[in-house]
């Protein structure tokens, strides 16, 4: 790979790798799946631009490390939200994975495609080539499942890929208890959320592989780097910006800064923006990419007139009810004194136990009376553990039980904009959550048919007392107080930069994921959905990856 000529260098501390095919920014989840596509043929020179660091702190890869690595500033950009008007005022925290591996090195590893209605509802919109039908063949590429001791829906899960997911390699009684009282209540149990029907309560499928978290980056480039001449990660690498061509409107390259030197990498072909919900939109506006009127108040030049760019931020919200156990069975007691020693020493020696455990163990997808063709509109988050100061990852001295009942379609939007030109100031994040009255009613719902499980043999017979709120707190508008006391979101912000047919003009990028305006650049990661998906959204993220490299191969 060949250097920039000595008069683009005389303008720069240094220059690399002139003759570069792609430049992927961001080795998230998302870069890192295109970074294994794009060089899989030897002619295609790619770089991988990464923020972060490596991904070799142990907390990454031992699973219920993620409690410690949403607080961990070395390896998460620490993100958070501007005060949220409906929620007393409170800014919610919005931890994005700063590290190769990106935010798959540090979430809570859940694995969830939504429904088949999200996606062909992105095509009815126009979306021409993004119907379910014709992205299941993408998420199946991704992943190869082991099913172990559940029943999945055959024919619908993908079996060589390169990600690893299963289910817990660890059940216990007391969930077990609640999948069987919520199939008492008419919720299917043991339910393949991801197979025919998203509806019912089920252990969660897990991005874990022999008990260890697999991240995008282990997944698709730890294996391949190596091996690959034309791969290169380059890592602690800040995006400046994109450059272009003299014409004003081709991308030529990105401007980083690197072990303190600026330095520009041209790409011979494209440039492909993964920086996330919240990087992408930033990287493009201060590029000059974005409302042209916005851009000029913070001394930025318009390049593009994009006003879409950083708006209609989508994220699902959260609230928890605790319950207070009879039994033992619950990581609260288990990961505390004596107990997290045994837990430790079990988790070495098998890959086993509470060390392996996910953001939430078991999950449950329901509709509630709103929910349009009886959609499932809301997910539960469950555990047997609960925290008594969730901001210090404390637990309750009690064992416990938790409930995490979540609107799946809010109606809610907002938007994440660039506050001035330097490139390293946090964007402001705006989601204004529950600002649609629907989103409220939603999550009401939602707490109500928790009660409703909870109050179902067999979880009944272990239940001690309703911990949080409380069994006094009935009235919707008490309900309601509780919820903008404690809410909180769960992570899945998207459509910064959402995907709309070519002929309409309020979007950012065309459906084969270009940014209208310019050539030899596109978006592939979160930003780009049109609306959001009905559960977490790595597993959807990854999907637009591997169709985006579909994409570009094709050309």
């Amino acid at each position: 790979m060949s250097e920039l000529g000595s008069a683009s260098k005389a303008k720069h501390d240094s220059i690399i790798m002139a003759d570069v095919d792609f430049i992927i920014i961001g080795a998230g989840t998302a870069g890192c799946i295109l970074a294994n596509r794009l060089s899989e043929n030897p002619r295609n020179s790619v770089v991988l631009i990464e923020a972060g660091k490596a991904d070799n702190h142990p907390l990454i890869h031992i699973p219920a490390g993620f409690v410690n690595l949403m607080t961990n500033s070395s390896l998460n950009w620490m993100l958070s939200t501007c005060e949220q008007e409906i929620l007393n005022n409170r800014i919610m925290n919005m931890p994005r994975g700063k590290v190769l591996g990106g935010t798959s090195a540090i979430n809570g590893m859940l694995y969830v495609r939504g429904q088949a209605q999200d996606y062909d509802g992105w095509a009815q919109a126009g979306n021409k080539g993004w119907s379910f039908e014709e992205v299941l063949p993408y998420f199946k590429k991704s992943v190869q499942t082991d099913f172990g001791q559940f029943q999945y829906d055959e024919g619908l899960h993908g079996e060589s890929g390169d990600l690893f997911v299963s289910p817990p390699r660890t059940t216990y009684a007391v969930l077990d208890q609640f999948i069987e009282a919520a199939g008492r209540r008419g919720y299917r149990p043991y339910a393949d959320y991801n197979g025919n029907r998203q509806d019912g309560f089920n252990y969660f499928q897990l991005a874990q592989r022999n008990g260890l978290r697999h991240s995008s980056y282990q997944a698709f480039v730890a294996p391949v780097i190596k091996k690959r001449q034309n791969l290169m990660q380059l890592s602690s690498a800040h995006v400046l910006a994109i450059c272009f061509a003299d014409d004003g409107q081709t991308v030529r390259g990105v401007e980083i800064e690197h072990k303190g030197k600026k330095k520009i990498i041209q790409a011979n072909r494209e440039v492909v923006l993964c920086a996330g919900t919240f990087g992408s939109p930033q990287i493009l506006e201060l590029s000059g990419i974005g409302d042209a009127n916005r851009l000029q108040s913070i001394g930025i030049k318009p390049r593009i007139n994009l006003p879409s760019v950083g708006e209609h931020l989508a994220d699902h919200f959260l609230t928890r009810l605790t319950f207070e156990l009879s039994t033992g069975d619950s990581l609260n007691t288990s990961l505390s004194g004596f107990g997290l020693i045994k837990e430790i020493l079990r988790f070495a020696l098998s890959r086993r136990g509470a060390m392996t455990m996910p953001a939430g163990i078991v999950g449950g997808f329901v509709a509630s009376r709103f929910a349009d063709d009886n959609c499932p509109d809301i997910q539960f988050h469950i555990a047997h553990a609960s925290f008594a100061n969730p901001a210090k990852r404390v637990f309750d001295p009690f064992p416990a039980l938790s409930i995490g009942p979540c609107q799946l379609r809010p109606h809610s939007r907002g938007y994440s904009h660039i506050q001035g030109a330097d490139p390293k100031l946090s964007p402001e994040i705006n989601p204004r959550y529950l600002s649609a009255e629907i989103d409220q009613q939603v999550l009401l719902e939602g707490i109500k048919i928790a009660r409703k499980i909870m109050e179902t043999e067999p979880i009944k017979s272990v239940v001690q007392s309703e911990a949080r709120p409380g069994a006094d707190c009935i009235t919707d508008d008490e309900l309601l107080a509780f919820v903008k006391e404690t809410g909180n979101t769960v992570y899945h912000p998207v459509s910064t930069c959402r995907m709309g047919p070519k002929e309409q003009n309020n979007h950012v990028v065309t459906p084969d994921l270009r940014v209208r305006g310019l050539a030899r650049l596109r978006v592939a990661d979160a930003s780009v959905m049109p609306s959001i998906t009905s559960g977490n959204t790595n597993a959807p993220t990854m999907m637009i990856a591997e169709k985006a490299a579909d994409l570009i191969l094709k050309e």
